[in-house]
């Protein structure tokens, strides 16, 4: 009778096991809402995932995901020759990942891609072409540090629970960052605030109000003089520049505009940015930490050191080898953390 008993256990037991392996090779679905406004409904586990978003690709690897990537844009890069060196000892498969231009469909979907990420306001129709095909697409619109922080937690749960924490503490690190700086500098009047002019590709390519900049310029206790202008990047003469008469000037980090094209040239000798020698470009070793990527909590902490020297708490070579370290999984030289680190 006890034999029979056993027996019965034991097939009970083998039953259970089959019944709980069949369970966990059934792939799991995750569904968000992109930021287009989409549905989203992905099997879990994502093995392989392509970004067409130069900037999204950034949030892969923020969240420990970048060995996942098989094709990927970054943002500001074209051809390999223009990398930093940097960016090629982080990412040492970037030659075999690198893509750029327009979204070529026939090429995602022979890459078995099981995720694409894009641009909510590029690529539109690539997503639809995609989505027909039966490949899941997510759209990014993220031009705010509330939507970059949005961005960041919805790939998070498209990736899994590892990456969900590693979002969590990617914000905790962004909003105390934030937060610091607001506290060092919330005895400066608005008549002490720094009036700051940022430039992109061209000495009279201003940002716009509603750009990520000018929320980057506001978080590190600036004022954006062009903070009026509306869309994107804005085309002003010298004339409004002069009588914007910014304090410091900030090149983006790309582009050909040096900080000399406007220190040396004599139209600009008026300005009080000019006269004081408060011309700076913004330095860049990965991504350009002005744009909606990780990386700007970075910009924020330079721009603040470098409109207000002396005012902060922050230790600006430790937040950039603790990001480096603690996201991108790299340890910088000193020479990579003083390019950081100097306006």
């Amino acid at each position: 009778m006890m034999n029979r008993i056993w027996i019965a256990i034991a097939v009970c037991c083998c039953l259970a096991l089959v019944v709980s392996a069949q369970a966990e090779s059934i792939p799991s679905e995750v569904t968000i809402t992109d930021q287009a406004g989409y549905t989203v409904t992905l099997n879990q586990p994502i093995e392989a995932i392509t970004s067409v978003h130069g900037i999204g690709t950034y949030y892969v690897y923020t969240l420990g995901d970048g060995d996942r990537l098989i094709m990927a844009y970054y943002v500001g890069v074209k051809a390999i020759s223009s990398v930093p060196a940097t960016m090629l000892r982080w990412e040492p498969r970037l030659s075999e990942l690198l893509s750029y231009g327009d979204p070529n469909i026939e090429e995602i979907v022979a890459s078995g891609t099981d995720l694409v990420l894009a641009d909510g306001t590029q690529h539109q129709a690539v997503a639809e072409q995609l989505r027909e095909l039966g490949i899941p697409v997510a759209l990014y619109r993220a031009e705010s540090p509330a939507q970059m922080k949005e961005a960041i937690t919805l790939t998070s749960t498209l990736l899994g629970s590892a990456a969900e924490v590693r979002a969590a503490a990617f914000i905790a690190d962004y909003d105390r960052v934030v937060d610091t700086v607001a506290s060092d500098l919330s005895a400066l009047d608005e008549e002490s605030r720094k009036r700051i002019l940022f430039l992109g590709t061209s000495v009279t390519k201003a940002v716009s109000g509603e750009m990520y900049q000018s929320a980057l310029i506001a978080a590190a206790g600036g004022v954006s003089v062009s903070d009026a202008l509306l869309g994107s990047w804005n085309e002003v003469n010298l004339e409004q520049i002069l009588l914007w008469n910014p304090d410091v000037i900030v090149i983006a980090p790309y582009g050909p505009v040096q900080p000399v094209d406007i220190l040396e040239n004599p139209d600009w000798q008026s300005l009080d940015a000019v006269r004081t020698g408060h011309v700076y470009r913004m330095p860049r070793l990965i991504a350009p930490m002005d744009t909606p990527v990780p990386e700007s909590l970075l910009g924020i902490a330079w721009m603040a050191n470098t409109f207000y020297p002396g005012l902060l708490s922050i230790d600006l070579a430790h937040e950039i080898n603790l990001f480096y370290t603690k996201y991108y999984g790299l340890e910088l030289t000193e020479d990579e953390i003083d390019i950081l680190s100097c306006p």
